[in-house]
């Protein structure tokens, strides 16, 4: 805190001693002399720009530069000499052939556009969607309108993954997807994912930037390792930040599910406060989210449980002769309780509260430079509650504490904090960028509500289960050049990156891991002269019952690590138009990892407009990423679920010997080669189409093992001391485990037209895409464990548990007062892999293939006044669930909906107050 206050204590500083200058203006059609809304103003030759507001209306204030331009899809760009007025009233043209948004990733060059550039880019706009669109999170927002993003709600992903909602790019890895803020590298989550999108994996919490703070998200659907280093083997999501003075806009939003449960609310307010005289500004955003308890998605009956509930033969059998349903419907009527009592919660989100802070600064030191800053805090209580621990788990519960049964919850407390600084301006023609950026995220985990069932009555029902995070530091500098006399022009871009990243475990209480019933086992040997003494075998656990705090176990003291690791990097990068048709560029990286050594990356990419209409473009590159630490040094247990039967699991870290002694070697990194190739077309005014058809083949991907079996008495001594020790009867591990090769083509059209008093704009986008294993890293000696080390559920994860197919289509009518959106997303059939037992050699799994479904929202939005806005609409008009899990599954509980294709929570309406003072 101290540090943001110096930092606004010095911007302060420095405006005290600038000029501002403020201009201002609208923009209209020539057609019907029609206000614009939408239209992209910016000084030419450099980065400040703004657009108009639903009345055509701009501000903007201005730090260097001696032109404004003025953009629009559907109309020719002009281009107005800035002279000693300060309001511009500009009308636009329709135009056959128009510029597209201006755009900072997947290029140096600053007046790079989506439209020219050789690689696909998405400049989706994020305060349209704010006004219309039902989601409310970022995530959810590019879930619904890019088709080759993916994300579902982090249930799906159980345990302290269920408080994130990661993302995906092209259908590859959750950490193969690089975010960016803007343009500047952002930190990760410090959480390790199991289940769902990223089982073994940290990927990164776009939630934990407020929504109104961004000004629109770029998205590099193309390998950029060599431009941006390690992770962007997918792509790159770039975060552009709002900028902003001189208009406060607040905005809230209500949602509820089909039963009335799940209810969230999302509220913000955005202010920029204009710093100096010369344009500079500071906004600010504030954003507090609510998250009610959300039940199993589907029917009223979805998830409900069907077998013995205070039965010793809980989880472990049917009824039979002894113990009928009868006796447990009698208990139940004498306790005034039903079977809904026992259900699970969650399913479609947790139960949350967000608060989040940001801010986006600059402040012009002189005609050519500036110092800029942006950064900001969230804090997140998110909980998770898994299976509810009946009353007759003799092994799991205590009935004195509990008679009738427990229901865990797990409380995630995430705190990530940011924070970027930096000076930019131009040298000799040359622009020069210095920045330091730093973050952090921190994630605690408080067990609720549970017990240690080996401690007996001395357990407590309350655990602090330890904690871990992650930073990273980031320092960068970064010059380019444009050379418009050399051909048709060459821009030069070269710079250097020095990064530090941390990762630290802190160990919970003792109650949260132990267990008690721990005894050491003696032996009895003879010396060679014949004395007999005692000997140290191990230990053993006498009375069975679960250790350590259920739902989520404790770090113990041994796993408990503060690791850091430091990364050089330096890169060059040059764009050539050999002609005014003809666009090559190239990039060459070399980072140096202080644990890894060096990896070098390349990449090379070019367009040809074959005609002012009509352009191919293309690319290859290779990329790589480096495994995280918390991927090296990550150690857990956890309790999951086969055929409804709870079994107890240890993940080793990748740095145990455990691990060694199996013969998994430490990890390294994955490496990828992509290959692009696509047209982009405007056959006639308004209207814009890409297709690009893209290979990545990414060679030994890290992933989490399948489990090995505590009865294989092959395994060697420190693997069963392991299960001994944390009382589990499976283990998985971390390693270079499999390559693939991903192929798929990408779709986008638009389509946008003004008219007297209104606009159209329709949307399509999709994206086909298909995983497959190329091959699986064995290591030597471990043949026989060919099928649990790469199981039939991780092959499904990376293969078939996201559509293969994904349909966007979006219409926006805006007419007088209304605005208007209808939108439909197809998304494809999956097939999820269930795993059924531990079988030594290869585990059985239920494979159950899920049929396609299309989601249908609708809004529509009216302006009261210039002031305020409300919209209503629904997501998911039609309620469409996906389907239901099989029976043969889980016999003891009635089927509930999967939902992995989008995490689906059924038919969800909203309301949203929109105000602009």
């Amino acid at each position: 805190m101290k540090k943001f206050i110096l930092l606004f204590f010095l911007l302060a500083s420095i405006s005290s001693f600038a000029q501002q200058r403020i201009l201002s203006g609208s923009v209209r059609t020539s057609e019907d002399n029609s206000p614009l809304p939408g239209v992209n103003v910016s000084i030419k030759g450099s980065r400040q720009g703004t657009i108009t507001d639903v009345n055509g209306q701009f501000t903007l204030g201005i730090v260097k530069g001696e032109t404004l331009v003025f953009s629009f899809i559907g109309f020719t760009s002009q281009e107005i000499p800035v002279g000693t007025s300060n309001e511009y009233n500009v009308t636009l043209s329709p135009g056959t052939h128009t510029l597209g948004e201006v755009q900072v990733v997947g290029s140096r060059n600053a007046n790079r556009t989506k439209l020219d550039s050789p690689v696909p880019v998405d400049v989706i706009d994020i305060k349209s969607l704010l006004e219309s669109a039902p989601q409310v999170s970022i995530t959810q927002l590019l879930q619904y309108v890019s088709p080759s993003f993916h994300s579902v709600n982090g249930s799906n992903a159980g345990d302290a993954g269920s408080a994130l909602n990661l993302s995906q790019l092209r259908g590859l890895g959750v950490d193969q997807v690089l975010v960016l803020v803007n343009g500047k590298r952002r930190h990760k989550s410090s959480n390790i994912n199991w289940g769902g999108l990223g089982n073994g994996a940290t990927g990164y919490d776009l939630n934990s930037i407020p929504t109104a703070s961004i000004q629109r998200v770029e998205i590099l659907r193309d390998g950029a390792a060599a431009q941006y280093g390690s992770d962007a083997i997918a792509g790159v999501i770039n975060i552009v930040l709002n900028k902003n003075v001189d208009q406060l806009t607040l905005s809230s939003t209500a949602s509820t599910r089909r039963r009335g449960d799940g209810t969230t609310t999302r509220t913000n307010a955005n202010y920029g406060f204009a710093l100096g005289k010369n344009g500079g500004y500071l906004n600010t955003t504030a954003e507090f989210a609510t998250q009610a308890i959300s039940l199993l998605p589907g029917n009223d009956e979805a998830g409900l449980y069907l077998g013995p509930i205070y039965g010793g033969g809980a989880n472990t059998r049917a009824y039979d002769a002894i113990y009928t349903k009868e006796i447990d419907e009698k208990i139940l009527a004498d306790r005034g309780l039903d079977r809904h009592h026992f259900d699970r919660r969650g399913g479609g989100s947790n139960k949350a509260k967000d608060a989040l802070l940001f801010l986006n600064a600059a402040i012009p030191l002189a005609q050519n430079a500036e110092v800029y800053a942006f950064g900001g805090i969230s804090h997140r209580n998110s909980q998770f509650t898994a299976v509810y621990r009946l009353p007759g788990w003799t092994e799991r519960n205590n009935a004195f504490l509990y008679p009738d049964g427990f229901l865990p919850a797990m409380e995630n407390i995430i705190t990530d904090k940011s924070f970027a600084v930096g000076i930019k301006g131009k040298f000799r023609h040359w622009a020069v960028d210095i920045s330091n950026v730093y973050g952090k995220n921190n994630f605690g985990n408080v067990i609720t509500n549970s017990l240690n069932a080996s401690l007996g009555l001395r357990t407590p029902t309350t655990f602090d289960a330890g904690s871990y995070n992650a930073s990273q530091n980031t320092g960068s500098i970064d010059i380019s050049r444009y050379f418009d006399k050399a051909l048709k022009g060459i821009n030069v871009a070269f710079g250097a990156q020095y990064r530090v990243e941390t990762y630290q475990i802190v160990a919970g209480e003792e109650a949260s891991y132990s267990k008690a019933d721990l005894r050491a086992v003696f032996g009895l040997d003879t010396t060679a002269n014949g004395i007999v003494y005692s000997t140290k075998e191990g230990s053993i656990g006498l009375n069975g019952l679960s250790p350590g705090s259920q739902i989520h176990a404790g770090f113990r003291p041994e796993n408990a690590v503060n690791v850091n690791r430091s990364i050089l990097a330096g890169y060059a990068d040059v764009e050539v138009n050999f002609t005014r048709n003809w666009l090559v560029s190239g990039a060459l990286r070399l980072e140096s990892f202080s644990a890894l050594g060096n990896v070098t990356t390349y990449k090379i990419a070019s367009k040809y407009s074959i005609t002012d209409w009509l352009g191919i473009r293309g690319s290859h590159n290779t990329g790589f990423r480096a495994p995280d630490l918390a991927q090296y040094y990550y150690t857990e247990t956890s309790t999951s679920f086969q055929q409804g039967r709870a079994i107890d699991q240890v993940t080793a870290s990748n740095q145990s010997a455990a691990t060694r002694a199996l013969g998994f070697p430490t990890l390294t990194p994955e490496k990828s080669k992509g290959y692009t190739l696509g047209i982009t077309t405007q056959p006639f005014r308004n209207f814009e189409f890409t297709a690009d058809a893209y290979q990545v083949d990414v060679n030994n991907r890290v992933g989490n093992t399948g489990n090995f079996s505590a009865t294989d008495v092959n395994l060697p001594l420190e693997v069963r001391n392991l299960f001994v020790q944390t009382g589990t009867t499976q283990a998985k591990f971390f390693y270079n485990s499999f390559s693939t090769r991903t192929k798929g083509l990408e779709l986008t059209g638009s389509y946008k037209t003004p008219f007297r008093s209104g606009a159209l704009t329709l949307l399509f986008g999709a994206n086909f895409v298909n995983t497959e294993v190329k091959n699986v890293n064995t290591p030597k000696g471990l043949e026989a464990y060919r099928y649990i080390i790469f199981n039939d559920g991780e092959k499904a994860r990376v293969t078939s548990n996201i559509p293969g197919k994904k349909i966007n289509l979006q219409g926006t009518f805006r007419i007088g007062k209304l605005t208007y959106l209808a939108r439909a997303i197809y998304f494809g059939s999956v097939t999820n892999a269930s795993a059924l037992n531990a079988t030594f050699p290869k585990p059985d799994y239920f494979f159950q293939k899920l049929k396609p479904i299309w989601v249908v929202d609708a809004s529509v939005a009216y302006s009261f006044s210039k002031i305020l806005q409300g919209t209503i609409g629904v997501n998911n008009a039609f309620n469409q669930l996906g389907d239901y899990s099989d029976q043969k599954l889980n016999a003891l509980s009635k089927p509930s909906i999967i939902g992995i294709q989008n995490g689906s929570a059924g038919i969800q309406p909203f309301i949203r107050i929109t105000a602009r003072l």
